[in-house]
């Protein structure tokens, strides 16, 4: 069972910058709670907290990404893992869970995994809610580690493939899992790619000593990017850098967008914010922008949202 990827509309309201839509509205049937009426923002907060921890290496982000979203996803196990397609083996870097085949440290056989079949996906996800009725029952995986339900993403380096990010468990699980649980998913797969982007030393087979450099991100910078960036005009204005674009940034709103604004709100709210918060920096003319000292914190972001987007 696989599914789509969703529109960027739908990751701007489940990540959370447009998450008071999702709280009056909520979806029904979903076990996360960042998908529930009642914990949205808190948990999207609390989620960068850990995925932008301050001198914490990738290992460790990892393990205390999988202790609570195990939790929240009503999986038991979370593992994180490098492929190798050519000797047909799997590597599991990082797991989660106590479980007698998925060990850290371990290598198995690629075609006794689940994972095999997450990264023939074309979307790079797989979502399996009860394996002994979804046709699981006599697959090798299924033998080998027991795995009663699952979901898996694709994580890349340096555009190839790298491995998976997964969660699981023994027993199938109680909801089927949602669209909009997997696509969670898969945002964390983007998260650890980009962060295995900025590791520029030799490759690492091993995350033990994988302190990858980069600017950190204070609650306060979380709590700035989350008001920042929750207006529909601000952030079609920060996603424009990404193409390296000079445009006037009026005509630039005025071709892009049906939403209401003037040109005193541009320059009296919108900019302002922007600059203050060190995401842009306005060119000579004062109509154009440049990348901000702090645009690389919100690049990530922006480039999963453009991806969602389509463009």
């Amino acid at each position: 069972m696989r599914f789509d990827k969703c529109s960027g509309e739908r990751l701007l309201n489940r990540t959370g910058y447009e998450i008071e839509s999702v709280i009056s509205q909520g979806w029904a049937g979903m076990t996360h709670p960042l998908c529930r009426q009642s914990r949205g923002v808190g948990h999207l907060q609390e989620l960068w907290e850990i995925l932008f921890a301050p001198d914490t290496d990738l290992r460790s982000r990892l393990e205390r990404l999988f202790e609570r979203e195990t939790a929240e996803f009503g999986l038991e196990y979370g593992f994180f893992s490098r492929i190798d397609t050519d000797e047909e083996v799997q590597h599991f870097q990082v797991v989660h869970g106590s479980h007698e085949t998925l060990q850290a440290g371990d290598t198995v056989a690629l075609p006794t995994t689940y994972c095999r079949k997450t990264i023939a996906e074309p979307d790079g996800l797989l979502a399996v809610s009860d394996a002994a009725n979804e046709g699981w029952a006599d697959d090798p995986a299924f033998e080998a580690f027991n795995l009663g339900s699952y979901i898996g993403t694709t994580v890349t380096a340096d555009g190839d493939l790298y491995g998976t990010l997964c969660f699981a468990n023994t027993a199938p699980r109680e909801d089927p899992i949602a669209e909009d649980e997997l696509a969670l998913l898969e945002m964390y797969g983007q998260w650890v790619s980009h962060e295995l982007n900025l590791w520029r030393g030799p490759p690492s087979q091993d995350l033990a000593s994988l302190d990858i450099g980069r600017k950190e991100i204070s609650s306060s910078q979380m709590n700035t990017m989350m008001d920042v960036l929750g207006d529909k005009v601000r952030r079609l204005i920060v996603l424009s850098l990404l193409d390296d674009s000079t445009e006037d940034v009026v005509e630039l709103l005025d071709r892009e967008t049906e939403i209401e604004h003037t040109e005193i709100t541009l320059r009296h709210v919108h900019l302002p914010k922007l600059e203050e918060a060190g995401y842009i920096k306005l060119g000579p003319d004062r109509n154009t922008i440049l990348p901000g000292p702090n645009f690389s914190m919100i690049e990530p972001f922006l480039r999963q949202l453009k991806e969602y987007r389509g463009e």
